[in-house]
């Protein structure tokens, strides 16, 4: 799907503010006056209920879903649909149900969301309470359906059904799921973990929202859970073998080296010092932006503590790279020459879909990296020889060190740094380390340039796991000097 108008979260706000308000403005009036015109308000029947729901899913759920970048009905012929109302799903109980929304993939044998539509009902859970107590609650209702308020004794069941049917069908779990009236919206970012056989049910994977200005405050943490291209590429790292079972490779048009990063803290002589492991991966790019990353989990190295070792290191991970690149080829049954990181910082819907430098949800210090043509965040050496600043007494003499003493051991922490004073992947200099700092703000987002941190966040692409790397080692060196926020001390002034 290319919807050019919802970029971003607050893109999605935006669009889930006109809607609320138009239907509150419009559709629902009209709704009611319809209803008070032909209706006997003196019949309940389940025909009602349906109506109601039916209103809601076509004046605010469709709309919403499209906000989150989900194709229900294209809008060109060129637009894929990604997600389909009403699927069938044959029941493991044996019984034909169908589901209100059935999200995808096209030609990707992945279930990405399912979404329960309801009547306008009020949540259960009053709002002003806090997040965690009612997710706790809904977790209790999967655990014990008959403690459950009103419909949800069905409702939680049902939905449970469709899940673990889905699963039963296609060998997979749907990443996501939600029910919803329009207005209320619970999200269960791990459905399996909630409705699996061996789920654990854990509340911290069920996200309540109570009502339109609950969704609204925390729009953010919707739009990272729902999104199309982002539920998307939440999905598993596959083997090279498993490409032509979930993807097409005909439409494969990108690919790029990654890698990804698991930074552990590891005791030593009574201390903590950082370790870093780091796994190749092979990033594949679809026709309409969505990604498969492909890669050996047993094909990790650790980055070494003997930096003589560095060197062997990075030909050892370059040399696994490449052999994954090779069988990546053969299974696509053509080569594709990979992208450089310039090429992917540039192309917008690219990046949007793929940032450079991610950590991956709920599991801190666990990162995938984009690396481009290069096969690691680190080169072998820096590109621009004999810089003093590599050395703290030197930066001293100049008047330019970063701090008040020299890194000479590991540090996890304030700051966290991998290598050390005089080393070469080391850099001491104080305005380097200010630049890295420097906080992404409104007033600076388009100085900053592309980046793969929100507002908040440091410039730095990789501070998370390395606040002393000297830039001109890291992969990232060309798309952060092209900011206007970085410039090195190493280059000389034109």
């Amino acid at each position: 799907m290319r919807d050019n108008s919802v970029r971003s979260a607050n893109d999605f706000r935006i669009e889930y503010r006109k809607l609320q308000r138009d239907y509150d403005r419009l559709f629902e009036r009209q709704v009611a006056a319809v209803r008070a015109a032909l209706a006997d308000p003196k019949r309940r029947t389940s025909d009602l209920e349906e109506a109601l729901e039916a209103h809601v899913r076509t004046y605010l759920i469709d709309g919403m879903l499209k906000a989150l970048r989900w194709a229900i009905t294209p809008s060109t012929p060129a637009e894929i649909t990604n997600m389909i109302p009403e699927a069938q799903v044959d029941s493991a109980m044996g019984v034909r149900r169908y589901m209100d929304y059935f999200g995808y993939e096209r030609e990707v044998n992945q279930p990405l969301l399912i979404v329960e539509a309801k009547r306008p009902s009020p949540f259960p859970i009053p709002a002003g309470g806090s997040t965690e107590t009612a997710s706790a609650e809904v977790a209790s209702w999967i655990s014990k359906p008959t403690i459950a308020p009103g419909e949800w004794k069905k409702w939680i069941p049902s939905l449970q059904d469709y899940v673990v049917s889905v699963f039963d069908r296609t060998g997979r779990f749907p990443l996501r799921a939600a029910i919803t009236d329009g207005d209320w919206i619970v999200i269960f970012e791990n459905a399996s973990d909630a409705f699996g056989v061996t789920g654990t049910r854990d509340a911290r994977f069920i996200h309540a929202f109570s009502d339109k200005s609950d969704v609204d405050d925390r729009y953010d943490l919707v739009f990272r859970l729902l999104d199309q291209r982002l539920v998307s590429r939440s999905a598993s790292e596959i083997p090279p073998g498993a490409i032509a079972g979930v993807i097409d490779p005909a439409i494969v048009v990108k690919l790029f080296h990654g890698l990804r990063l698991r930074y552990a803290k590891s005791e030593t002589v009574g201390s903590l010092i950082p370790t870093i492991s780091v796994t190749p991966t092979i990033l594949l790019r679809s026709d309409i932006g969505s990604w498969v990353r492909v890669e050996r989990s047993e094909d990790t190295h650790l980055v070494p503590y003997e930096y003589e070792a560095l060197p062997t290191h990075l030909q050892e991970v370059h040399d696994a790279a490449v052999s994954l690149l090779a069988r990546v080829h053969q299974q696509l049954g053509r080569g594709i020459e990979p992208g450089t990181i310039e090429d992917h910082y540039a192309d917008d819907d690219s990046f949007e879909g793929m940032p450079g430098v991610e950590e991956i949800q709920r599991q801190g210090d666990h990162f995938r990296i984009v690396t481009g043509r290069g096969t690691h965040y680190l080169l072998s050496e820096p590109t621009v020889p004999d810089c003093p600043y590599h050395d703290f007494g030197k930066s001293v003499e100049l008047r330019c060190q970063a701090g008040d003493l020299p890194i000479i051991n590991r540090s996890i922490a304030s700051p966290r740094a991998y290598f050390t004073n005089t080393q070469l992947h080391h850099c001491c200099h104080e305005d380097v380390d200010a630049a890295k700092h420097v906080l992404i703000s409104d007033d600076n987002q388009e100085r900053c340039g592309v980046r793969s941190g929100r507002k908040g966040d440091v410039f730095c692409e990789i501070a998370s796991f390395d606040e002393f790397l000297c830039c001109r080692t890291c992969c990232f060196q060309n798309v952060c000097t092209a900011s206007q926020i970085l410039r090195l001390p190493c280059t000389p002034i034109a």
